[in-house]
């Protein structure tokens, strides 16, 4: 009985067709797991929105406040800095938001955390800044002008300290996504409304879409169209320019929404 084997030729055939559909079909389910990460992140935006506003109602009226860990209001941090001294040190970055002000409202330490944030997994860029070895675990960040930042703090504004002083709150982001390398994100995330530039970059986890969170307590993704805000993304450039060939949207679009009460 003669066996029929495959020749070299039709095993590299093989192969080949393999390789090609590899080639066709890995992208592909790149994008689905980004997709499917973006729903998570939306979710937990939702979530951490709608604790803000719950925790204001609660309050008189008063915001939590946006920065990491300051002891000089009695409404701020809504979540704390990780200490450089705390081990091990993964266990410490969930305490840190254990501690917050808003975790009572969100109790899972997972909706604080985008799953396309991969930056615990390895060493922070730039750990010498703030004593953490590794990257930030905590995904999300708060906008200065939600009492983020001090009103002599020289960022162009007088931040919201009230729901009172808001106008439109549905249009106004109070969380955003941020991959801050100094071991966690630390402070709040700012840009200059005046003078018109960015100044912390962001986040971009789901096909050149970041998530949003607003003051009406929804959530909603954002799809950035300037190469520069991905370049700046990319890089975690603070301070970045617009490009000539950009449109600048994707900066006048976050201008616009940032909240503040005024200029300073």
């Amino acid at each position: 009985m003669i066996r029929k084997a495959f020749t070299l030729i039709e095993l590299l055939v093989v192969i080949a067709i393999i390789a090609l559909l590899l080639a066709i079909l890995v992208p592909g389910l790149q994008v689905a797991k980004e997709y499917a990460t973006g729903v998570v992140c939306l979710a937990n935006l939702n979530s951490l929105s709608k604790a803000w506003t719950l925790y204001a109602e609660e309050n008189d009226g008063r915001i939590v406040g946006g920065t990491t860990g300051s002891t000089a209001d009695p409404y701020y941090s809504w979540v704390e800095f990780p200490s450089a001294s705390a081990e091990p040190e993964m266990q410490e970055k969930e305490r840190a938001i254990r501690a917050g002000k808003l975790f009572p409202y969100v109790d899972s330490v997972k909706a604080y955390h985008c799953p396309g944030d991969k930056r615990y997994l390895s060493p922070s860029k730039n750990s010498a800044s703030y004593g953490l070895e590794l990257g930030g675990y905590r995904s999300y960040s708060i906008a200065g002008g939600m009492k983020g930042v001090a009103e002599s703090g020289g960022w162009e504004i007088i931040p919201h300290v009230s729901t009172a002083s808001m106008k439109s709150p549905g249009d106004k982001y109070v969380f955003v996504e941020e991959a801050d390398g100094r071991g966690d994100n630390h402070g709040s995330w700012v840009l200059n409304p005046r003078s018109r530039g960015w100044v912390d970059p962001f986040a971009i986890w789901h096909n050149e879409r970041s998530t949003l969170g607003f003051g009406d307590g929804h959530g909603e993704k954002r799809r950035w169209v300037d190469q520069s805000t991905i370049d700046m993304s990319e890089n975690q450039t603070f301070y970045q320019n617009v490009y000539a060939t950009d449109s600048g949207d994707d900066l006048a679009y976050m201008i616009r929404a940032y909240p503040y009460v005024r200029f300073q």
